[in-house]
């Protein structure tokens, strides 16, 4: 009976999530440093990358991400285009579907999930530039909330931002942004990206900041003066947050990351706060199928004149046997304060990710560990099968 019950829980772990994208994100793919591109702004819009995707990155997502079952004869034309081309758009506006949506099949618990369902846009006229997102979710995502409806479903806006670019590779940019620190991706459950507050889920925040990029450096700073979307004031987080890096050669890049934020009532804990994180990171190509990712983080917390250092980490090995085919081992340390004698989370396993059609992917998690950062919680198998697509 017994191992009827562990079987039974093992299933419904390794099921919990079910996600299809219809259409999804362009994400930021870091391991796009196989190719030699260190420099984010060439394929997106926000120069830290991540968001809504350039014309020339559509192009390369179509010539270097995908599978190909016969040889290019000729360079991509209209079809990578806003719904492959279908609709005409003016040079200076750059569109995207954004939907992703959960299945949860555990039994006693099933349900439908919309995470996201957005519409990005973005206007590029010479110097200018802006760029927004508005959507709704079916629940979760409540740093991005416009309404406030408990219960359900809510309308969210997760960036809006202008900037202008006042000399070659510069950008000076205000309004809600992802925060600059660390490694950009899509994964928003990898400890450094939850524990650190810097998703790109619904972690972005109203403020202001400056940006370099060339073919070696790459640098953010950001003040932040809160999330407008959360209430009242005294949760919203007050402070800068910034990256920098530096690229050796073109298939390696070096960087350090440094965050600070004061709240008067901190969202986890309602006691006054300051949080501080500070780091450094890799993402390394030694061969073309190979791509290395690695983070880690000092954590240090002042909760109510009680001060605590802490520690989390992520590594990522992605290796590419074939053009548009991933296989990666995942793993990740996370102990917010040393002095909790709870023992640390952690989590390790493995994904495989295919990109085998235009504008469409398939990805198979599984691991073993804690899914978000909770010291002395049970490890647990569980797993991921995601399908994405966008326009």
């Amino acid at each position: 009976m017994a191992r009827s019950l562990f079987s039974l829980r093992a299933i419904c772990a390794f099921a919990v999530l079910l996600v299809a994208l219809l259409p999804g994100r362009a994400q930021a793919y870091p391991w796009m440093i196989r190719h030699g591109y260190t420099n984010c702004a060439q394929c997106h819009v926000d120069p830290s990358g991540g968001g809504v995707l350039t014309e020339y990155g559509r192009g390369q997502g179509e010539i270097l991400v995908r599978t190909h079952y016969k040889p290019m004869t000729e360079t991509p034309g209209k079809e990578v285009d806003f719904l492959f081309g279908l609709l005409s758009l003016p040079d200076q506006v750059l569109l995207q579907a954004d939907v992703r949506s959960m299945f949860i099949p555990q039994p006693g618990n099933m349900r439908f999930i919309l995470m996201q369902g957005d519409l990005r846009a973005a206007v590029v006229a010479g110097p200018f530039v802006a760029t927004g997102t508005l959507g709704a979710v079916s629940e979760g995502g409540q740093g991005a909330w416009v309404t406030s409806n408990a219960a359900g479903w809510n309308l969210v806006a997760r960036e809006y931002w202008a900037g202008i670019t006042p000399a070659k590779g510069w950008m000076i940019k205000a309004g809600r942004m992802n925060l600059p620190y660390g490694i950009r991706t899509e994964n928003h459950v990898l400890y450094t990206r939850s524990v650190t507050r810097t998703t790109t889920n619904d972690d972005q925040q109203v403020g202001a900041a400056v940006s370099y990029a060339s073919k070696r450096f790459r640098a953010e700073i950001m003040g932040i003066a809160g999330n407008f979307q959360v209430r009242p004031d005294l949760f919203r987080e007050r402070g800068y947050s910034l990256y920098g890096t530096w690229a050796p050669k073109k298939t390696l890049e070096l960087g350090v990351s440094s965050l600070l934020t004061v709240a008067q009532a901190d969202v986890d804990t309602l006691a006054p706060r300051m949080r501080q994180a500070h780091g450094v990171f890799t993402r390394y190509a030694p061969i073309e199928p190979l791509a290395i990712l690695a983070e880690v983080s000092v954590l240090r917390s002042n909760d109510a004149g009680t001060a605590s250092t802490g520690l989390v980490g992520n590594a990522v090995i992605d290796w590419e046997p074939k053009q548009g085919v991933h296989l990666m081992g995942i793993g990740g340390y996370c102990d917010p304060s040393f002095a909790d004698p709870a023992a640390p989370a952690y989590t390790g396993g493995g994904a495989v990710q295919w990109f085998l059609a235009p504008r469409f992917d398939v990805r198979v998690d599984v691991f073993q560990g804690v899914l978000y950062c909770t010291p002395g919680a049970e490890a647990r198998p569980m797993g991921l099968l995601q399908g994405h697509v966008y326009l």
